[in-house]
């Protein structure tokens, strides 16, 4: 299983203010180093996403009720809520991500729009 915070620290969304600025500066090296880094952080990131998802698969496998006595039906509705809990968070870490890439291409586009004609024009 891997621990949540160490997920977290895995899946944690890229600061959006470089990106931002080097569009707005039209700074090409800038951008270039931001493109080169995206790939390896996306495959990172659905490395980690991944790992944890199948850690939460096998844990929900592991607490399938079998002959329960009370105290633990007590104990395996606590661990389902942990699962439940830690599958929100990945859930929650996947929307951030996708809201992250849209961001991510939408400058990267407007990048390309608006600076590849300010070099060309001399601006």
């Amino acid at each position: 299983m891997i621990a949540l915070p160490l997920l977290a620290l895995a899946v944690s969304s890229p600061d959006p203010e470089p990106l931002r600025a080097a569009v707005e500066a039209c700074d090409r090296t800038a951008m270039t180093t931001l493109a080169r880094a995206e790939p390896r952080r996306r495959a990172e990131w659905a490395e980690a996403v991944y790992k944890e998802q199948r850690a939460i698969a096998a844990d929900r496998a592991a607490i399938l009720p079998s002959a329960q006595s009370a105290s633990g039906a007590a104990t395996l509705a606590s661990a389902r809520q942990g699962l439940e809990a830690r599958q929100e968070q990945l859930n929650d870490a996947r929307a951030v991500e996708r809201a992250w890439r849209e961001f991510y291409d939408e400058y990267r586009a407007d990048f390309l729009s608006s600076c590849s004609a300010r070099k060309r024009d001399g601006a």
